[in-house]
């Protein structure tokens, strides 16, 4: 008997179980945050518009208060979707025989980014920071999340498009998230001045990394759906 989870399993259901693990591990997490953002060291609680994401990962808060529990269940949360996407590319490195070499560099940035999930998650952002006081590490990381992304979205579209029976609207996700990518980065580094020392730029901030990071993930599930129902119809056309 083999134990170890399918390809159809990574590819059609693991992805929508951590997509719901996920979003309950965040709200616990944000439900236990301690309080405090990034300018205003005596708030109360978590504020979806006052507090980025990362808040809920760092060991302590702003106020230097404890923050173990939000710590370890949106870092746990991180490794989860780091994990399962890795998976889910790697599973279906071999579904696009007619694209060999295309398939191979989406499946390694795939992996890249998977990785980068769990970096992110291992790299808090109140630790390893650099002279100016920024985490560069977490950066790092979370930089490569969205790299990462972006290249395999466009990749992936390129595949779905010429690809026989698999819905071309799951490479539209692709391509409205590299465009939203695109905007953020616009937006966040030409547009917005530093939260730090702009305070109230911190809800633009705030706002405009929480829709990407929700689109991002949204974006890889709704794949994972066009992919299951693409091999489907892949291992009929292998047992005719």
């Amino acid at each position: 008997m083999n134990f170890f989870p399918s390809k159809q399993f990574w590819i059609m259901k693991m992805p929508s179980y951590t997509v719901v693990a996920f979003i309950i591990l965040n709200v616990i997490s944000m439900y236990f945050y301690p309080g405090s953002n990034l300018n205003d060291l005596n708030q109360v609680g978590y504020r979806f518009s006052h507090n980025f994401f990362s808040d809920l990962g760092m060991t302590v808060t702003y106020s230097n208060v404890n923050n173990m529990i939000s710590c370890i269940l949106f870092n746990f949360s991180l490794c989860l979707v780091g994990f399962t996407f890795g998976m889910l590319f790697f599973s279906n490195r071999n579904l696009f025989p007619n694209f060999y070499y295309t398939s191979i560099f989406a499946t390694i940035f795939g992996i890249v980014g998977a990785i980068s999930f769990v970096g992110v998650a291992f790299t808090p952002s109140n630790l390893f920071i650099d002279s100016n006081g920024d985490p560069w590490l977490h950066v790092f990381f979370a930089h490569w999340i969205f790299r990462s992304i972006s290249i395999i979205s466009v990749l992936y579209s390129i595949m779905i498009f010429k690809t026989k029976n698999f819905d071309n609207k799951f490479a539209y996700g692709f391509i409205v998230f590299g465009l939203m990518v695109f905007a953020y980065v616009f937006y966040s580094e030409f547009y917005l001045e530093d939260p730090r020392t702009s305070p109230d730029f911190l809800v633009n901030h705030v706002l405009s990394q929480k829709m990407v990071v929700i689109w991002l993930i949204l974006s890889i599930y709704f794949y994972s759906i066009g992919l299951g129902k693409y091999l489907v119809n892949y291992n009929l056309n292998q047992n005719d």
